[in-house]
């Protein structure tokens, strides 16, 4: 192919495309590292409002004395589902995360 500057000023236009092109797709990648993050923070301020909340459930069983039956207690039950469901996504956002730098 020809470099000289008639091939250039035709071909200026797809240049540019190609350009804008790129860009656009590291904005995008580097927006969605941003959200990956953000919902990795926020799920994990979530694990830790849960966790106390399974940690008062325990303090209050054991004070009644129920402390044999703790994993019995269907409230403790569903806390740590849903501690469980946390992690999950807080592992998936993560191993995501990691793919994409790579």
């Amino acid at each position: 192919m020809e470099t000289d500057i008639k091939y250039k000023l035709r071909h200026l236009g797809d240049m540019f495309l190609d350009k804008i092109t790129g860009l656009t797709n590291q904005v995008k990648a580097s927006g969605k590292g941003i959200v990956l993050t953000y919902s990795i923070d926020k799920d994990k301020k979530e694990k830790d409002k849960l966790t106390s909340r399974i940690g008062r459930r325990v303090i209050i069983l054991r004070n009644k004395g129920e402390h044999q039956n703790i994993m019995n207690d269907p409230v403790l039950v569903k806390l740590f589902y849903r501690l469980d469901t946390i992690q999950d996504r807080i592992d998936n956002y993560i191993k995501e995360r990691k793919e994409r730098q790579n």
